[in-house]
C-alpha cells in the first residue's frame, strides 16, 4: 500500500528529472546567462558606487571654489577700503601678506612678505584696511620683515590722546593702555587716541580711552583703551611709508 506522501515525492522526482533531460542541451547557454547576471549584480553597485565618489569629488571642489570666490570677494573690499584710506588722507602704503605667527602664547608678532627692496624699515607703521593701526615693523630683511603688533605686551609707541594730553600707548595681551598721562581733567571716556605717520602729515587712529582710574602707588592715571582695529584673522596689513 502506497502512501500519498510517497507518491508525490515519486511524481515530482519524475517531473524534476524530466526537466533536467529538457534542460540539458541547454546547460552552457544557462550558465552563459547566470554568469552574466551574476556580473550585472556586482558591476551595477560598483558603478553607482563609483558615481557617488564622482559626485562627492565634484562636491568638494564646487565647495572649495566657492570658498575661494568668496575670500576674494573679501579681499577685493578690503582693496577697495585700503585705497580709500589712501586717497583721503594721501598716505603711501604697500599691501603685505601675514606669511607666520610667532609661535609663542603671549607674544603677538607676525612675518609680512616685504622688506628693504620695498623700502620698509623698523619704525614704520602698519594699519588695516580701514587704516586703523595694528602694529608697527620692528625688523626688517631684504625679503620680509616682522611687525610686532598691538596686543603685544612689547609694543610701545608715542600717541596723542584727545586733543592736548601726550603719552605712551602699551601693548597688553587683553588689548593695550595708555601710561605716563599726568592730568586726568584733560582725557575722558571715548577721546581718540591718535598719532601721525614718521614721513607725513597723516593722521592714524589707534582707538580711544575706554576707562579713566587713579593707579594705585602711582603718580600717573590708569587709562584703558579700546582699539579700534578687529583682527582675529589677519591675512593683509599695509605698511604705511
Amino acid at each position: 500500500m502506497y502512501l500519498p506522501s510517497k507518491i508525490r515525492f515519486k511524481h515530482a522526482s519524475v517531473l524534476a528529472l524530466f526537466i533536467f533531460l529538457l534542460l540539458l542541451p541547454f546547460k552552457d547557454l544557462i550558465g552563459n546567462v547566470f554568469i552574466f547576471f551574476s556580473r550585472q549584480f556586482l558591476v551595477i553597485p560598483r558603478k553607482i558606487s563609483q558615481k557617488t565618489e564622482t559626485l562627492k569629488k565634484k562636491n568638494l571642489e564646487l565647495i572649495l571654489q566657492l570658498r575661494a570666490f568668496k575670500n576674494l570677494k573679501e579681499e577685493n573690499e578690503r582693496l577697495r577700503t585700503a585705497l580709500q584710506f589712501r586717497e583721503e588722507r594721501g598716505a603711501d602704503f604697500i599691501a603685505a601678506q601675514v606669511i607666520s605667527f610667532d609661535p609663542s602664547s603671549w607674544r603677538r608678532i607676525v612675518a609680512i612678505n616685504v622688506g628693504t627692496k620695498q623700502k620698509i624699515q623698523p619704525g614704520l607703521l602698519a594699519v588695516d584696511e580701514e587704516g586703523y593701526l595694528v602694529g608697527k615693523v620692528i625688523e626688517a630683511e631684504a625679503h620680509y620683515a616682522r611687525v610686532i603688533l598691538i596686543d603685544d605686551p612689547d609694543f610701545s609707541l608715542p600717541v596723542f590722546v584727545g586733543e592736548d594730553s601726550f603719552g605712551l600707548l602699551k601693548g597688553t595681551l587683553k588689548g593695550a593702555r595708555i601710561l605716563y598721562i599726568e592730568n586726568e581733567e584733560l582725557i575722558k571716556p571715548n577721546d581718540e587716541i591718535w598719532l601721525r605717520t614718521p614721513y607725513s602729515y597723516s593722521v592714524i587712529y589707534a582707538g580711544q580711552v575706554k576707562q579713566v582710574k587713579r593707579g594705585k602707588h602711582s603718580l600717573f592715571w590708569e587709562v584703558q583703551a579700546k582699539l579700534f582695529a578687529k583682527r582675529p584673522f589677519l591675512h593683509t596689513i599695509y605698511i604705511v611709508r
